[in-house]
């Protein structure tokens, strides 16, 4: 296991920095995929010598999230245990993560399962703990870097440690929290879990404190705007941590928080759009608006496409067609296998899951996902949609590299290329946007509801912004959303368009998730780790995540309280590391 893992992060890093600073070390002692720790070089004083040595640590970081274990599991965690992907049936049995894949998607999850390694995401965090540490002292050495130098860098390893934690304590509740770097394979690892209360306001406080020294976006005119975490960034981040808790505190203080964050991102988009040479945004006049997003057939290509990643309304993307290696480009291994070729191969042109029934359809009843068959997102995202008698239907977001075009066709072309090299997108405008809009109708539920309060209606706006970017300029007079229609049930609203504009995109379990804790019976604490407190979900939260079910009932009685909603620890950790408590849900299938 260990040399497996040592071959495996060698495999990982090459390509992204220089070899010499990748011969890490075998891990000897607790957490296996817990802690990658760096090589002689990076421990050794006489390495921090240079403004470029940080950097290069620095560019280690963001390099351990593009591994495809961490791609792999962010599509895993925050899409497939949604709502919105299946296992593609046409799976050969020898496809390597197929019985992973199906443990998940029937909630028979043994702690040995694949999608249970958080390793890449604990290798981040020791590389921001590192430049933490080591990286001041360079000041003193090399005139080239000075204080703020420092300071910039130091913002960016703060802001991608939280990052790194509050997607862990999503997606497994209680974490070891690691107090320092660790530097070799001597050092004391195991480190005991914290309840996420604790998590969440630490990453509260570093993302404040990341905040006074971070650059403002659009520095750099080049994808380091988009590439490495700035102020829209770290903003979208606060505002995401605090919706997050707000949601299952139902903290009014927070959704608070949460609009004032996600303001602070509007605002600073419509500045730095207003003050640039720009091209008409959302119609064909250049008049003033609340929020500038790219016109609803040029979504596609600015966002998604190959040659318009890091878009103007995009915040934070994980860099792989801007990568730093000698060949400026690296593959997007992982999500390459999870949506287009399961053996990044061509000859295996479909991925490992699929879009369920609900998220490639329009069935008119209004329960679905899409609200008409004009929306341009339903072809856009969804490769041939409305298949008759289709129960799957193939993910076309990220695989295309072009738009479906506004004919709207309807098998319009996946792709057929040697390379993936799509970025991840973590956070766009339109998500921070419908991050407020979820905000705003909460404080209306918690206020009262009294008459004078127009939260609700400024939501609605707000989605209402969104849906009409994906139709015509004649689709909109009469297919726009009214408020009179959604007035009741605004969460509702929002939820479905956060649906239709971000599918596929790692947001939709967290989401109904969200939407599980404001809606149990009891609400549940924080503070209390699973081993000591749980609340039974909520039959609004079946009604949706447990749809693309056959048997929608039998998966309730599998999943019917909290704990079941994290992933397990894997189980090499939990044997190495006597401080961590499993998820007492999961067994192993070495012990049972």
């Amino acid at each position: 296991m260990k040399q497996t893992i040592y071959d495996k992060v060698r495999k990982m890093a090459k390509g992204f920095l220089p070899f010499y600073l990748f011969a890490l070390l075998p891990l000897f002692s607790s957490c296996v995929d817990t802690l990658i720790l760096p090589d002689n070089k990076t421990v050794d004083e006489d390495y921090w010598q240079t403004k470029g040595d940080v950097q290069t640590l620095v560019t280690a970081a963001y390099a351990q999230l593009r591994d495809e274990v961490a791609m792999r599991n962010m599509v895993v965690w925050g899409d497939f245990r949604s709502d919105e992907l299946v296992v593609n049936p046409s799976l050969p049995v020898s496809a390597k993560y197929k019985v992973a894949l199906s443990q998940l998607y029937t909630y028979n999850v043994e702690t040995e399962n694949e999608f249970t390694k958080w390793y890449p995401f604990y290798s981040c965090i020791n590389y921001c703990n590192l430049v933490l540490e080591k990286a001041e002292n360079v000041i003193k050495v090399d005139p080239n870097y000075m204080q703020g130098d420092f300071d910039a860098n130091k913002a960016q390893v703060l802001a991608l440690r939280a990052f790194c934690y509050f997607y862990l304590t999503r997606v497994f509740h209680d974490i070891p929290v690691t107090p320092h770097a660790y530097l070799k394979s001597s050092d004391d690892l195991n480190a005991p879990q914290e309840a996420p209360a604790t998590v969440l306001q630490m990453c509260i406080d570093d993302l404040e404190e990341a905040s006074k020294y971070a650059i403002a976006g659009n520095v750099f005119n080049d994808y380091r705007d988009k590439g490495y975490f700035n102020q829209d960034g770290i903003n979208a981040l606060l505002a995401d941590i605090y919706l997050w808790r707000a949601s299952v505190n139902r903290d009014a203080a927070d959704y608070e928080k949460c609009v004032e964050y996600c303001d602070k991102v509007i605002k600073a988009k419509k500045g730095a759009y207003e003050s640039t040479p720009h091209k008409p945004r959302m119609g064909e006049d250049n008049s003033e608006k609340d929020y500038y997003l790219s016109n609803y057939d040029e979504m596609y290509a600015d966002l998604f496409g190959r040659n318009g990643q890091n878009a103007e309304e995009s915040i934070f993307e994980l860099q792989f067609l801007n990568s730093t290696d000698s060949k400026g480009s690296i593959n997007n291994t992982g999500l390459d296998q999870m949506y287009f070729r399961y053996k990044n191969a061509t000859s295996d042109s479909y991925g490992y899951l699929k879009a369920a029934k609900v998220f490639g359809t329009t069935d008119g009843t209004g329960k679905g996902v899409w609200n008409n068959k004009d929306d341009q997102r339903l072809f856009e995202f969804i490769y041939n949609p409305n298949g008759d008698n289709v129960e799957t239907f193939d993910v076309r977001k990220f695989v295309a590299t072009q738009s479906a075009g506004t004919t709207k066709t309807v098998d319009a072309s996946r792709e057929t290329r040697t390379d993936f090299q799509q970025n991840w997108i973590f956070y766009r405008l339109t998500d921070v946007m419908l991050m407020k809009a979820e905000a705003l109708v909460q404080l209306y539920n918690l206020g009262g509801k009294a008459e004078e309060d127009t939260r609700n209606e400024e939501a609605f706006a707000i989605c209402k912004f969104v849906n009409d970017r994906s139709l015509s300029e004649s689709d909109r007079s009469s297919l726009a959303l009214k408020y009179s229609t959604y007035k009741d049930d605004m969460e509702g609203l929002v939820l479905k368009e956060r649906a239709r504009e971000l599918c596929f995109e790692g947001k939709r379990w967290y989401d109904l998730m969200r939407y599980n804790y404001r809606h149990t019976e009891q609400q549940a604490d924080l503070t209390k780790k699973l081993t000591e407190s749980y609340v039974t979900n909520s039959d609004a939260f079946f009604d949706l995540a447990l749809r693309k079910y056959p048997a929608p009932s039998t998966m309730k009685a599998k999943m019917r309280d909290e704990r079941y909603l994290y992933m397990p620890i894997n189980q090499d950790e939990v044997e190495v590391n006597p401080a961590l408590e499993q998820n007492p849900v999961y067994k192993s299938a070495a012990k049972y």
